[in-house]
């Protein structure tokens, strides 16, 4: 089986190489199957080019000799939840759904994200809400087609 650190280590490495400081690993998953699933996530979005190019560094860095395996690359998802505070801070202005530790869900317009947390602003709430991370469960992005 193909070692997950080793897939991260190369996928960190091909950020480096290809200058993509706003590009961000989110999940590595690899099965027992050496089926290898890299998702990743941009401080300014994800283009097909970036998963490409990604792929195939990744592709080029491992052993298909020792080991054969099957590799995909793919931007994070809009309906995934977040998982790093990075995520919320590229999504500063987004309208979220939060659902806090107790289980309640909270939906309004992610204002501001610091080191200790995020401020969530609603239509009732102008000045926002402050949610520390620790209070957070999961955190996503609402799609709103009405909004310009």
């Amino acid at each position: 089986m193909i070692d997950k650190n080793l897939v991260e280590n190369i996928t960190n490495e091909a950020i480096q190489s290809l200058q993509r400081d706003d590009i961000f690993v989110v999940q590595i998953k690899v099965s027992k199957n050496n089926v290898i699933e890299v998702s990743i996530d941009g401080d300014n979005g994800v283009k097909v080019e970036d998963c490409i190019e990604l792929s195939r560094y990744i592709d080029k860095h491992l052993d298909r000799d020792k080991e054969d395996f099957e590799l995909t690359v793919m931007s994070f998802g809009l309906e995934e939840y977040f998982t790093m505070k990075r995520q919320f801070k590229k999504n500063i202005g987004q309208d979220i759904e939060l659902i806090d530790k107790e289980g309640e869900k909270h939906n309004g317009v992610l204002a501001d994200v610091d080191e200790i947390g995020i401020i969530l602003t609603t239509k009732k709430d102008k000045n926002g809400k402050a949610f520390s991370f620790e209070d957070i469960d999961k955190a996503k992005v609402i799609i709103n087609f009405k909004k310009k």
